[in-house]
This record gives C-alpha cells, sequence and structure tokens, in this order.
C-alpha cells in the first residue's frame, strides 16, 4: 500500500516538475525585463537557500554537516547555481524565454559526454553518439537562425551565456554525481542556492547598482512564483522523482518544459518562432530522447 501511494505521489509530483519548470522559463524572462538580471536571479536563490535551511535546520532538526561537505556544496553552488542559473539568467535578457529552454535541453546531451571522459567504465554506444550528434546539429540549427533573425552582438552574446550556464550546470551535475554523501538532497540545495547566489549578488552589486532600483509590487510576484515554486516546490518534486521512478520517466521533463516556455513565449510574451526554430528544435529533442534513453 506504502509503495503505491510513493508511486501515485510520484507521477503527480512528475507532473508538477514539468509543469511548473516549463512555465518558470516565462517568469524569468519577465524578472529579467523588469528587474536587474544579476540581482533578481540571486535574490531569488538566496531567499531560497535561507527559507529551505532554515526548515531543515530549525523545524527538522537536522544535524549540521561537516565542514567538508560544506566545502563541497560551495563549489556545487558555484557551478550549478552561480554558472548554472546566474550565467542562464543573465544571456535571457537577450533572447527568447522559448529558445533559452531550446537550448537548455542540451545539457542531458552534454552529461552524457561529460561521464564519458571522466568515467572509464561508462561506454558510449552508437545510439549515443547518434543522439550527441543529433543534439548539436539541432542546437546549431536554432542558434544560426536566431543569430540570422537578429544579426549583431546581442543574439550572439545571450546565447553565448546561456550555452555557458549549460556548460557549467552539466558540469555540476557530472561532478555532484562523483562525490556521493550520505546528507540529505534537501540539505545539499539549500546550502547551494544560498552559496550560489552570493556571488551573483556580489557580481550585481558591482555590475548593476541594484540598491538603486526601485522595487514595486509586480516584482515581488514575479520574485515569489520563482522561489516558491520554481526553486523550492519543482526542486523538491524533482528530487522525490528521482527517488521513486526510473530516470528515463524522470527525464520527461526534458522534452515538455521546452514546449511549453514555447507555447507560453509565443501566446504571452509574443515571441518568434521560425520553422527552422521548430526543426532545430525537433533534431534536438530527438536527441535527448535517444541519449537519455541509452543512459537509463
Amino acid at each position: 500500500m506504502q509503495a503505491q501511494s510513493n508511486l501515485r505521489n510520484a507521477y503527480i509530483a512528475l507532473i508538477l516538475v514539468c509543469i511548473i519548470w516549463g512555465t518558470t522559463y516565462l517568469a524569468n524572462k519577465l524578472g529579467v525585463t523588469h528587474m536587474p538580471p544579476l540581482f533578481f536571479t540571486s535574490v531569488r536563490q538566496i531567499i531560497a537557500g535561507i527559507l529551505l535551511l532554515s526548515y531543515l535546520f530549525i523545524i527538522r532538526k537536522e544535524k549540521w554537516p561537516e565542514t567538508s561537505f560544506i566545502y563541497l556544496q560551495i563549489l556545487l553552488g558555484i557551478l550549478l547555481i552561480s554558472g548554472g542559473n546566474g550565467l542562464g539568467i543573465y544571456g535571457l535578457q537577450y533572447i527568447d524565454s522559448g529558445i533559452s529552454a531550446i537550448l537548455a535541453t542540451f545539457s542531458p546531451i552534454l552529461m552524457a559526454f561529460l561521464l564519458s571522459i571522466t568515467k572509464t567504465d561508462h561506454h558510449i554506444s552508437k545510439w549515443t553518439w547518434l543522439g550527441l550528434s543529433l543534439g548539436s546539429l539541432g542546437i546549431i540549427i536554432i542558434c544560426l537562425q536566431k543569430i540570422g533573425m537578429h544579426p549583431g552582438a546581442t543574439s550572439i552574446t545571450g546565447i553565448v551565456f546561456t550555452l555557458l550556464s549549460v556548460i557549467s550546470w552539466s558540469a555540476g551535475s557530472v561532478y555532484s554525481k562523483s562525490r556521493p554523501h550520505h546528507h540529505s538532497p534537501f540539505v545539499s540545495a539549500g546550502f547551494q542556492m544560498l552559496f550560489g547566489g552570493i556571488p551573483v549578488f556580489i557580481s550585481s552589486l558591482i555590475l548593476e547598482k541594484p540598491l538603486e532600483f526601485e522595487i514595486h509590487f509586480n516584482h515581488i510576484l514575479i520574485w515569489a512564483y520563482t522561489i516558491v515554486f520554481g526553486s523550492l516546490i519543482a526542486y523538491s518534486c524533482f528530487i522525490y522523482c528521482l527517488k521513486h521512478l526510473p530516470v528515463t520517466l524522470v527525464s520527461i521533463h526534458n522534452y515538455i518544459n521546452p514546449i511549453l516556455a514555447i507555447f507560453l513565449g509565443v501566446l504571452i510574451l509574443k515571441e518568434t518562432i521560425t520553422i527552422w526554430i521548430a526543426v532545430g528544435a525537433f533534431i534536438t529533442l530527438t536527441g535527448v530522447y535517444i541519449v537519455t534513453k541509452q543512459r537509463g
């Protein structure tokens, strides 16, 4: 009975991950449109980290971790949050939310490639190589089309920062897998959001002068949505899914998130999706499917 309940809850959690993470691209785009990007995302991550850690250590009475674990979370926070999230949010101010979501699907493909380099027992099959090639081809098509639609430094800047964020997120994910520990993944997430948000906030103080920024009620609403739904609920659901469902099934969010992000971007933000962007997205998603199927 308990197993059936866990399985049912895991499917509900997976649905929430697919929906919420698909909508956060729109929320993030609204955030960087109305607020300094680095200030917007650093405040989100720091507050989410403080809330999660406060719950775990004050209410749940979790045991305080050893110093070596905290050092590890600082490094992972820099890779996953400062680089993976911060660079992506900074790049989002220059490109559409749908394009950002599509480029992010390259992460599972890159992780498979990094695992093949760092782990001698991780063999890449011919099908995985096909998936890697298709994913790369799709990304190239999207980038060339986006640059052609908006020639100049703006589109290139957005694409470069987004791809750098994907590289950082992938590297952090692979390194995290190589450093197992006995602590709760929620403790890890809290420390990573906190430690990863601090360098981004410092960068914001230097580059954006956020203290001169006037905060309005709509800014608070955007922050509230990304903190509560994007950082706390969706990530917790994702961890729960990984515990109770096969990895290949959980990876379905890699296909649904960009579709929802594109739809919302076109519907609400009036973003443009050309036939070549659609073709590139289809090729990339096909590559991601092949890679995740082989890895699962």
